[in-house]
């Protein structure tokens, strides 16, 4: 009843978590990333679950940037706000009619 048995059994030993975390930042020598590579084409099952686990983005919690970015936030709009000026020149009761070349009507040719 061999033909039952988890494949991966069989294999030599399996890479070390440290080396499989080598392996999947690039930073892993070409003998130990040659080491890797053969023995997942021989099938382990669990070091290939290892190498997605660790390929997976770490998770953030939801909450922990939300009151950096209303701060943020705040002091944008602070900041915006103190950049302009409170109070904008009165429009020009008699403005000049612009001419052909986008002069007032003095500019002339």
């Amino acid at each position: 009843m061999d033909s039952f048995k988890d494949p991966s059994e069989h294999l030599s030993e399996h890479p070390s978590e440290e080396t499989l975390k080598r392996f999947v930042t690039g930073v892993a020598s070409s003998e130990e990333s040659r080491a890797v590579v053969t023995h997942l084409l021989k099938g382990c099952a669990p070091c290939a679950t290892k190498i997605r686990r660790l390929m997976e983005p770490e998770s953030v919690a939801g909450g922990s940037y939300e009151k950096a970015l209303d701060r943020f936030d705040q002091e944008l709009v602070a900041t915006l706000e103190s950049a302009l000026d409170p109070s904008p020149a009165p429009p020009d009761p008699h403005p000049r009619p612009l001419s052909r070349h986008g002069r007032g009507e003095e500019d002339k040719d």
